[in-house]
C-alpha cells in the first residue's frame, strides 16, 4: 500500500518517488520521471502525465509531499532574541520585509527554519520567501492530477532530508549537498547532522537562454529566448560558463565556512553537467556522487535524479527533522478539518437520508403494529388488544358472555364499539386505550360521589390515629422509657388556618408517671420518649412539663405534657412507604 508521495517539479523536468512502510523501514514501490513540453500545454502535459501516474499505482498515496525549486525563493538570515516559534511566526514577516524590495509581503510565502537556538536567548533563522502565484501553479497542477500536496518545501530542505536517510551526513564532518536542477542549482550546507544554510545558484543543466528565465529575486534576467537554430558550440559554451560558475560558487561556499566542523566532501546529485559532474575534487574537497543506491530502499545505481522527490516522499512518511511549510498561510487555521469538510459533508447528507428512509420505514412498522388492517381482518397489535378490551368489558349476549361491566354507560359503550371498527381519525389506538380509562375513571369518581365514597367536605383528623401514634411511639422504645404508667389522656381536634404554619391536627394531654432506681435515670426515660416524639415528622411539637419526683423516691411524675400531632402528615408517610 502506497504510504507516501514525493513529487519534484522542475524548470523541464519532473520527478515522483512513492514509499511504503514506515519512517524508517520504507521501500521505493515507485518511481517515474518525465520531461515538461515547452508552450502553453506544459501544464496540460504535467497534469497528464502525474495522472497518469496515480492511476498506474493500486491504491492513492495517503500523504503528498511537493518540492519546489529553490531557484524561485529569496533566502535571508535572521537572528531574533528568543526561541518560541509562535512569537517567531508573529513578527517573522515584520522583520524580512525590508531585506525583500522586489516584492511585496503580501505575494510571498514566509517560511522559517530554526538553524541554531540557545534556549530562552536567540534563534538563529533561514527564512525562505516565495511568491504565492510560483507554489500556487504548481499545486494546482498537482490537485488536478489527484495528488493533492499536504504540504510543500524548497527542493533543499528536501535534499538534506534525502542525504540524511541515506547515510551520507556525518555528525563529526560538514558536508556541502548540491543539486544540479534545469534553471537552477540548490546548495546545502550541514554541519554535522544539522541544516547549516541553504542557497540558490541561478545556473544549472539548461543553457542560460533556456533555463535562466528568472533572477533569484523573480525579476526577468534578459529577454533573449534560445533560437531552434542555435548551434551545438553555443550551446556547450552556455553549459561550460555554468559549470564554471557553480564551482566558483561551491568554492566560496567552502572557503567561506560558517560551519564548526570542517567540510569534508561534496555530495552531487540531478542533471549530469560536463565540466561538474566529471571533477574529482572542489576547492580541494573531494566532489562524490549522491548515490542513493540501497537494494534494501528499492533505488538502483544511477538513480540520483530522485534525490529531491526521495526526500519530499519521505518528509510526507513523516520522517524529517526538518518542518518547512510553505502552505502555513493556507492551512494555518483550517489544519486537517478543511480537508475534511466536504468527506464529513457527504457523510452527514448519506446519514441525513438515511435516517430519513428509516423513520419513514418505522413509522410505517409502527402504524401496522398500531392499527394494521382492519378491512381485510389483519389487526395490529394495539387493534387487538383494544378488541379485547371490549370484550373484557361489554356483555354479548349473543355469544353469552357477561362482560365485566352489566350495565356499561352508553356513551362508552358506543365509543369502544366505534374504536374497534376504526372509526376514530383523531387518535392511535394506544390513544383510544388512554381515553377508554380516562372515561371509566371519570365514571368511577361519578358514581363513588353519588354514593358518598367521595366528599369535597373535608373530614376532622381522628384524635383516635393521633393517640395511637403517640403510645406507638412509646411502645416501640421499649426498655428506653423503662416502667411508666399513663394517669390521664385527653385527645381533641383543633382546626388551623389551612396553611403550611397552621395546620390541621391533634392535641394530646398526658399525665405519666415513669418509674426507676432513681431521678436521674426516670428523667433520662421521660427524655427519650421527648425526643422520639419530636424525631417524628407528624409530630408539631412537644411541650415539657416540669417533673415531681415521687415522695417515696423511685421516679418522677409529669403533669399536662403537651403534643400535637398533624395525621395528615402520618398517613401521607404511610402511603408513600406504601407505594415504595
Amino acid at each position: 500500500m502506497v504510504r507516501s508521495c514525493g513529487i519534484h517539479l522542475d524548470h523541464e523536468h519532473y520527478h515522483v518517488v512513492c514509499l511504503e512502510g514506515t519512517a524508517k523501514k520504507h521501500r521505493v514501490s515507485a518511481r517515474a520521471s518525465g520531461r515538461i513540453p515547452a508552450g502553453e500545454g506544459s501544464r496540460a502535459a504535467l497534469t497528464e502525465a502525474l495522472r497518469d501516474f496515480v492511476r498506474e499505482q493500486k491504491s492513492r498515496p495517503e500523504a503528498v509531499g511537493l518540492a519546489v525549486d529553490s531557484g524561485l525563493a529569496a533566502f535571508r538570515s535572521l537572528t531574533v532574541p528568543f526561541d518560541d516559534r509562535a512569537k517567531i511566526e508573529e513578527i517573522i514577516k515584520f522583520e524580512v520585509e525590508s531585506d525583500l524590495p522586489q516584492w511585496s509581503i503580501e505575494d510571498v510565502i514566509v517560511d522559517f527554519l530554526v538553524v541554531d537556538s540557545k534556549p530562552g536567548v536567540e534563534s538563529k533563522l533561514l527564512v525562505t520567501a516565495l511568491p504565492k502565484a510560483e507554489l500556487a501553479e504548481q499545486l494546482a497542477v498537482c490537485e488536478k492530477a489527484g495528488v493533492d500536496p499536504q504540504d510543500a518545501e524548497l527542493d533543499g530542505t528536501a535534499l538534506f532530508e534525502a542525504a540524511r536517510a541515506a547515510g551520507f551526513l556525518d555528525p563529526e564532518a560538514g558536508k556541502v549537498l548540491v543539486h544540479v536542477g534545469d534553471a537552477a542549482t540548490t546548495v546545502v550546507v550541514a554541519d554535522g547532522e544539522r541544516l547549516a544554510s541553504i542557497r540558490a545558484i541561478r545556473a544549472g543543466a539548461l543553457p542560460p537562454a533556456h533555463g535562466n528565465a528568472r533572477t533569484p529575486e523573480g525579476a526577468p534576467e534578459g529577454e533573449e529566448q534560445s533560437a531552434p537554430e542555435e548551434d551545438e558550440a553555443a550551446r556547450a559554451r552556455g553549459l561550460e560558463r555554468s559549470a564554471k560558475r557553480i564551482s566558483r560558487e561551491l568554492a566560496r561556499t567552502i572557503s567561506a565556512g560558517g560551519v564548526e566542523h570542517e567540510i569534508t566532501a561534496v555530495h552531487i546529485c540531478g542533471a549530469r553537467m560536463p565540466g561538474l559532474s566529471d571533477q574529482a575534487e572542489v576547492a580541494g574537497v573531494p566532489l562524490v556522487p549522491l548515490s542513493l543506491e540501497s537494494p534494501d530502499v528499492g533505488f538502483a545505481a544511477g538513480e540520483e535524479d530522485f534525490a529531491i522527490a526521495y526526500g519530499a516522499a519521505l518528509r510526507a512518511l513523516g520522517g524529517g527533522v526538518l518542518a518547512p511549510m510553505l502552505r502555513r498561510e493556507e492551512l494555518h487555521y483550517s489544519g486537517k478539518f478543511e480537508r475534511l469538510e466536504l468527506p464529513l459533508a457527504v457523510f452527514a447528507l448519506l446519514l441525513c437520508t438515511f435516517l430519513g428512509v428509516k423513520l419513514i420505514i418505522t413509522q410505517k412498522q409502527i402504524d401496522w403494529r398500531d392499527r394494521g388492517n382492519i378491512e381485510a381482518g389483519m389487526p395490529g397489535d394495539m387493534q387487538v388488544w383494544l378488541q379485547y378490551t371490549g370484550m373484557y368489558l361489554l356483555p354479548d349476549p349473543e355469544h353469552g358472555v357477561p362482560g365485566r361491566l352489566k350495565d356499561p354507560p352508553k356513551k362508552i359503550a358506543d365509543y369502544i364499539r366505534a374504536a374497534e371498527r376504526g372509526e376514530d381519525p383523531n387518535r392511535t389506538t394506544f390513544q383510544e386505550l388512554l381515553f377508554i380509562r380516562g372515561q371509566l375513571q371519570q365514571e368511577l369518581k361519578r358514581l363513588k360521589t353519588e354514593l358518598g365514597h367521595i366528599s369535597d367536605v373535608k373530614q376532622p383528623q381522628s384524635a383516635l390515629q393521633a393517640t395511637t401514634l403517640a403510645l406507638g411511639t412509646l411502645h416501640d422504645l421499649g426498655d428506653a422509657v423503662g416502667r411508666f404508667a399513663i394517669r390521664s389522656l385527653d385527645a381533641e381536634f383543633q382546626q388551623g388556618s389551612n396553611t403550611r404554619k397552621s395546620p390541621d391536627k391533634v392535641l394530646i394531654r398526658l399525665d405519666m408517671d415513669f418509674f426507676a432506681e432513681n431521678d436521674v435515670l426516670a428523667d433520662q426515660h421521660h427524655a427519650a420518649y421527648m425526643h422520639a416524639m419530636r424525631a417524628q415528622p407528624w409530630c408539631l411539637s412537644y411541650e415539657e412539663r416540669p417533673s415531681k419526683p415521687f415522695p417515696s423516691g423511685g421516679g418522677l411524675s409529669f403533669d399536662g405534657i403537651r403534643i400535637e400531632i398533624d395525621v395528615a402528615k402520618a398517613l401521607e408517610d404511610m402511603d408513600a412507604e406504601g407505594g415504595a
